[in-house]
């Protein structure tokens, strides 16, 4: 018997090498999902470990101890052992250190000892350090100190006193050789853990770089105390996914080990946030992958099967003769299916490492990050199912002609379709569709358990159903088509109609085109969704993060940066309010909104948003300068005054800190007060007239103020009562001034104070009142805000949009010069950021350093992207465009096979019609186009009804901050490429086979 199907298949070496290729290409199809989730897995977990901070890959264990203490300093780096673990020791201490040069003030460093720095810095100048004697300095030092390559410094322990705000000398001094100049290669690295050597900004030290040494060299300072500190510095390649739980056991176990030494140091390891990450990538990656592969795997059952069907149908004939001469059924079955089951199984084979390779081809054109992957590896159980699967398919495609009655198989007559079995079977699928979508939209497991084959259910029900609700309209049609005496229609109807072939067929092309246009949908809409994400949390194109400074100054130096508003903006985070049921608030310089920040709502634009954050206000602000400044005050009351003054504060225009000068002691009686303003050389903006007492202890006062005057002309005389505000009262300890018009001047009134704080300022009315913001429609904001001094004032919701940039649904924007002006002490802004369009020029970071301004932090919204198009969900999302291609491709061979099986019988038949006098074009009309414009108007609403079901429990983001929902309509243009793509595939298939039935007729 085995001899009669080898020869059998050496008789037709078509079919043999259809089959073999068919089944090839769908255990490739088959195989692609677990071994892309392997591949995805590795990519992921690579992706994550490249993208996480410093401080998740170094456990970070530090202490004080006496000098000379080497206990830790022993016994710390034996704690981890573990493959691509590397400690690093440090100890330091602070110095004191004097040039030779006369006029030259001290320094005072850092002096520290670690492990290899010689290898991590670049020699500029002269060499490493080798003796006790000798040390290196970074060339700014040295340029400071005025010395070079040789020079002797002498290097004291110092101490910081708290009183004067310096380092003094307290120690004797140490004779060290300067041997080196050097700079760090990569201040970002690992190795530097988070120990902040290179800080820029001024300090006491005077120096913004340490003195390195070799740990004999710090042992020969006289000083009483160091800082030691063991950095544990985990390898990139060190974190895979299957070492994922023996590096987090062996992070516990020295930690615990390292807490348990002698000093108790304190010991950090942020590692087990990225492993929680990695985990989530992971099982996104393993959750989205099989909504498309199941459904692929589906598809290339259902393709063995029309491909075995289709074959088993064209030896009707020879299937009868063998039944009609006695052969049993056992040896008919095995004659029938050896022939396709053996290519099978070869082709199996074959695709088993076909499929490998296709995925790592794949992951190399689609993934950031990928490793090779062991063909055994995460593929069998897939493998073993897909052959199983293609075995039953092929032997469930023969029962139809194997049950057949003899005379019917010589008949040789295509059979229509089962009256009971086909329904049935499509019945079944749809009340699998519907259990699953159950299970999908009542469960709270998202795309796990049988909900995963929901979406792929739904596509396939549709297309089952889609094929068996054109079987009437298509018989209809040809019934038409022949009252009308149209031969080629008819005839093309027909045989969608009755031959099985064609249902199945037409099934296949809908479930094809759903998947391209299911998987270009989903795709699509994460890529939005993403992009989205990116554009708010990022809220321009660039955003420099630069050193705290003050408001004006950062608002004027960005100004004086881009005079005309065409690429910077600048921006600063409010302080959070005590009331933590007030949103966070950004504070953006609203007059360059329109041109600098990415907007993301189309009901309030950017332009009308900075529009209503910068509306008009009651006066301009006041502007004082250099000269003397007279005030001309009545005071009619003072109680439980001891030590009042009159203080004005006044804020530079040139971006100085902000200054406070104390007009002295109030008089009763009317007097004028004089007093210089001598940090106003460059102007100053009236901040508040202030009446403080020591400690913020209450009085009551009453005062009139007349007029302000400088350089002999009034500045203000006090005579516009809405042209002046006093503080907000948030809560009821706080008393303000009573403001009203009396005796020609302003008159200002605390009366019974009773132990309350009193806040008495009197404030230009320069700013809006209330101020307005504009809020995400979800943050729920109330009525009062903090502004930078901590101080509260009243808000008023004066727009409302989904998103804010920067703060997304959780927060909103003010105008941050009208912040500015709210307030009245000299604080630092909280996050000061330089936001930047995509029209910055090249050397923008030149002009930010020149402008004083010192960056620690530049973030481009292109990396930031690429980052999330890395993350698990992306990733796995890129598979189902993978299968979706398969799965054209597919349809594709499938049409080719049975149209070739096809033109084999239909020959006689086309001769035969030829014979009658019907034209080629009418005898060969086979409606393989109309298969395929029937699937391409079916397919996406196929894939629509799939994408609605699954669309809210498919995962976008690792970190899901839940306010960016998957939109319900992505970009339209992605999926109609993706449609008429596979649509265009399938017609060109159509119409070569079609092209091939037409030269059947002229062979004789």
């Amino acid at each position: 018997m085995i001899g009669l199907v080898l020869s059998m298949i050496r008789a037709r070496p078509g079919q043999a090498v259809t089959a073999f290729v068919m089944a090839m290409f769908a255990m490739a199809a088959a195989v692609s999902a677990p071994v892309y989730i392997t591949t995805a897995d590795r990519a992921v977990v690579a992706s994550e470990v490249a993208a996480a901070p410093v401080n998740e890959l170094v456990v970070q264990a530090r202490r004080e101890t006496k000098a000379g203490d080497r206990a830790f300093e022993d016994l710390a780096p034996k704690v981890f052992v573990f493959p691509g673990f590397s400690t690093v020791f440090s100890a330091e201490t602070n110095t004191y250190v004097t040039g030779p040069v006369p006029g030259v003030e001290p320094v005072a460093p850092r002096f520290v000892y670690r492990d290899g720095t010689c290898e991590h810095v670049r020699i500029v100048e002269g060499r490493c350090f080798i003796s006790p004697s000798e040390i290196i300095l970074s060339k700014p030092t040295l340029d400071l100190l005025k010395v070079g390559i040789g020079t002797v410094l002498d290097v004291d322990w110092s101490t910081f006193d708290a009183e004067g705000q310096e380092w003094v000398p307290s120690g004797k001094p140490t004779a060290m050789s300067v041997v080196g100049a050097y700079e760090p290669v990569d201040v970002t690295e690992q190795y530097w853990a988070d120990f902040g050597y290179f800080d820029s900004r001024e300090s006491a030290r005077r120096v913004t770089a340490p003195i390195f040494a070799s740990r004999l060299s710090l042992e020969s300072i006289e000083r009483l105390t160091e800082r030691q500190a063991l950095d544990v510095v985990i390898d990139h390649d060190a974190i895979t996914g299957e070492s994922l739980a023996a590096v987090n056991g062996a992070v516990e176990s020295g930690r615990s080990q390292l807490q348990g030494l002698s000093g108790s140091p304190t010991v950090k390891a942020d590692l087990p946030h990225l492993l929680t990450r990695i985990e989530r990538d992971r099982g996104l990656v393993a959750q989205v992958v099989p909504v498309a592969a199941v459904p692929l795997v589906l598809l290339c059952w259902f393709v063995l099967f029309v491909a075995v069907a289709s074959a088993t149908a064209e030896r009707r004939l020879e299937l009868g003769l063998m039944a009609l001469r006695g052969v049993t059924f056992p040896r008919r079955w095995w004659l029938a299916a050896g022939e396709s089951i053996v290519p099978i199984l070869f082709g199996a084979a074959a695709g088993f490492i076909a499929g490998n390779y296709l995925v790592r081809l794949a992951a190399w054109l689609l993934l950031g990050a990928s490793g090779d992957v062991p063909l055994s590896e995460g593929a069998s159980a897939w493998a073993l199912v897909a052959v199983v699967g293609a075995l039953f398919a092929a032997v469930l495609a023969q029962r139809a002609e194997l049950a057949k009655k003899t005379i019917d198989l010589l008949r040789n007559v295509p059979s229509r379709l089962s009256r009971w079995g086909a329904p049935v079977f499509e019945v079944a699928v749809v009340v699998l569709a519907v259990v699953a979508v159950l299970q999908l939209r009542e469960g709270d497991n998202g795309l796990t358990g049988f909900a995963t084959f929901g979406p792929s259910l739904v596509v396939i029900a549709a297309g089952l159903l889609a094929a068996r609700g054109v079987l009437p309209l298509a018989e209809r049609s040809g019934r038409r088509a022949l009252r009308r005496g149209r031969i080629g229609p008819t005839l093309a109807a027909y045989a969608m109609a009755r031959r099985p072939g064609s249902q199945r067929i037409l099934a296949l092309f809908v479930v094809a085109i759903a998947l391209a246009c299911f998987a270009a949908t989903a795709a699509t809409a994460s890529d939005d969704n993403r992009d989205l994400r990116i554009r708010v949390e990022q809220g321009a194109d660039r955003v420099l993060t630069v050193e705290p400074v003050s408001r004006t100054e950062l608002l004027t130096k960005v100004r004086a940066l881009d005079p005309a508003g065409d690429f910077a903006m600048a921006a600063a985070m409010l302080p959070k309010s005590e009331d933590s049921a007030v949103p966070p608030v950004l504070a953006v310089d609203s007059t360059r909104l329109a041109k600098i920040a990415l907007w993301n709502d189309a009901h309030l634009t950017a332009a009308e948003a900075a529009a209503v954050l910068r509306p008009d206000v009651p006066r301009e602000s006041i502007i004082l300068d250099n000269k003397d400044v007279s005030l001309d005050i009545t005071v009619d009351k003072l109680a439980d005054a001891f030590r009042v003054r009159f203080i004005l504060a006044v804020v530079p225009l040139d971006g100085g800190a902000a200054g406070a000068v104390d007009f002295g002691a109030p008089q009763l009686g009317r007097h004028t007060y004089v007093k210089n303003l001598p940090m106003c050389v460059n102007k100053c903006r009236l901040a508040a007239l202030r009446i403080d007492q020591p400690e913020d202890r209450g009085f009551d006062a009453t005062i009139t103020l007349h007029s302000m005057a400088q350089r002999g002309q009034t500045v203000t005389d006090f005579s516009q009562a809405d042209e002046w505000r006093v503080p907000e009262t948030p809560g009821p300890k706080l008393l303000v001034p009573q403001v009203s018009l009396a005796d020609g001047g302003l008159r200002l009134e605390v009366a019974n104070y009773k132990g309350a704080d009193v806040a008495y300022r009197l404030m230009p009315a320069d700013v809006p009142s209330p101020m307005p913001v504009v809020m995400a429609r979800t943050a729920g904001m109330g009525d009062h805000m903090a502004t930078f001094d901590g101080s509260q004032t009243a808000v008023q919701v004066a727009g409302e949009v989904v998103q804010v940039p920067r703060l997304g649904s959780r927060g909103g924007i003010v105008d941050l010069d009208y912040a500015e002006r709210l307030s009245t002490e000299p604080v630092d802004t909280i996050t000061p950021q330089v936001w930047l369009n995509a029209n910055a020029p090249a050397d923008v970071l030149d002009r930010v350093q020149a402008q004083g301004l010192k960056v620690m932090k530049d973030q481009r919204i292109g990396p930031l992207r690429d980052a999330l198009d890395e993350q698990g969900p992306a990733v796995a999302l890129r598979f189902h465009e993978l299968a979706a291609g398969l799965a054209v491709v597919l349809a594709g061979g499938a049409l080719w096979l049975v149209t070739a099986l096809d033109r084999q019988r239909r020959r006689g038949e086309l001769r035969a019609l030829r014979a009658q006098g019907v034209a080629r074009r009418d005898a060969s009309a086979n409606g393989y186009l109309t298969l395929v414009g029937t699937a391409a108007v079916i397919g996406p609403f196929a894939a629509l009804a799939s994408w609605l079901l699954v669309r809210e429990h498919l995962p976008v983001f690792t970190d899901d901050p839940g306010t960016f929902p998957v939109p319900i309509w992505p970009s339209p243009l992605p999926v109609a490429v993706a449609w008429a793509a596979a649509v265009l595939i399938l017609a060109g298939v159509a119409l070569l086979a079609g092209a091939r039935l037409r030269a059947a007729t002229r062979q004789r």
